[in-house]
């Protein structure tokens, strides 16, 4: 007589294994193979040339120092920290004031905000460079010629605000889209109850609605933060990094050095620094936040 386990595991294993080994051969092998050519020199010629730590100790100021690594380090910390707070408070926002309007009102606003998700990477990082483009055929800029003000150039002035814009805007329609979800679970006698008890709109957010969203808010916050951490393509596509490094984060300054200077070995050691932060940081933010108990919920705690 089959073993009712053997027999559930082998339907799993039907089920699952293709996934898993897609997961292994285009996840996996290529992490691995990423921390091997780390430790190499490898260039154009793609030789495989074993140098040890000489990269992760150029990283560190270690010998021969990269100069540039502590401007990258700080643009990358200050691009997280600018635009998380957009995005968690712009989708709580707009989440709450939508869902507090009429139904099709909120569901106008809500699908105009998740417009930007919608679009290509390529469209959202145009409309961005040519609306801060510094000529007067910028948007803004041809706003403040017709109004008779002086043209700004503001990639010099302003990139890593912009780029934190772009950034933070394109996060608010998950941001929101997960916020809705949750408000609209919340029963409305906690309310109702709020409403005559005498407590305004603020008050009901403040004390009703916000304190209800704790872990869709804490998702959220855990998903964006990594997220942020590891963009650069609408970095690449707005500024490509400049003016002079000034919007340079470390994941694109990792892509420069692979795909533009064709320097492989310290690519990759730069991508696997950054693995290792995700990894750490990703056990932080289990253990801080609570993720599994997250995770077992499954829904709003009342």
């Amino acid at each position: 007589m089959k073993h009712p386990f053997r027999g559930k595991a082998a339907a799993l294993s039907g089920f699952l294994g293709p996934s898993i080994g897609l997961i292994f051969f285009f996840y996996f092998i290529p992490v691995i193979l990423t921390f091997l050519i780390a430790f190499t020199n490898m260039g154009r010629t793609l030789r495989w040339e074993f140098i040890g730590l000489q990269n992760f100790a150029r990283l560190f100021g270690i010998g021969a120092r990269d100069p540039l690594v502590p401007k990258v380090l700080l643009n990358t910390l200050l691009y997280t920290a600018g635009a998380l707070p957009v995005t968690i408070i712009g989708g709580l926002l707009v989440s709450i004031l939508s869902m507090r309007m009429h139904p099709k009102a909120g569901l106008f606003f809500r699908t105009l905000f998740f417009v930007p998700r919608a679009l290509p990477p390529v469209v959202w990082g145009f409309l961005w460079a040519w609306s801060f483009e510094g000529t007067r055929y910028g948007l803004f800029n041809a706003i403040r010629t017709a109004l008779g003000l002086p043209i700004i150039h503001w990639f010099i002035r302003h990139p890593m605000l912009i780029v934190i814009l772009a950034n933070g805007f394109l996060g608010v329609s998950l941001a929101m889209l997960v916020f809705s979800s949750a408000i609209a679970t919340i029963p409305k006698d906690y309310t109702r109850a709020a409403e005559i008890d005498g407590a305004t709109e603020w008050q009901v957010v403040r004390y009703v609605i916000i304190p209800l969203l704790k872990w869709p808010i804490l998702t959220m916050t855990a998903w964006h933060l990594m997220s942020f951490l590891n963009s650069y393509v609408y970095i690449m596509l707005i500024t490509g990094g400049g003016p002079y490094y000034a919007t340079e984060v470390w994941s694109l300054y990792a892509y420069h050095a692979a795909f533009n200077s064709y320097r492989y070995g310290y690519g990759a050691s730069l991508i696997s620094l950054l693995v290792i932060v995700n990894v750490v940081l990703l056990f932080v933010v289990v253990r801080a936040f609570g993720m599994r108990r997250m995770l077992t919920k499954g829904k709003i705690e009342l």
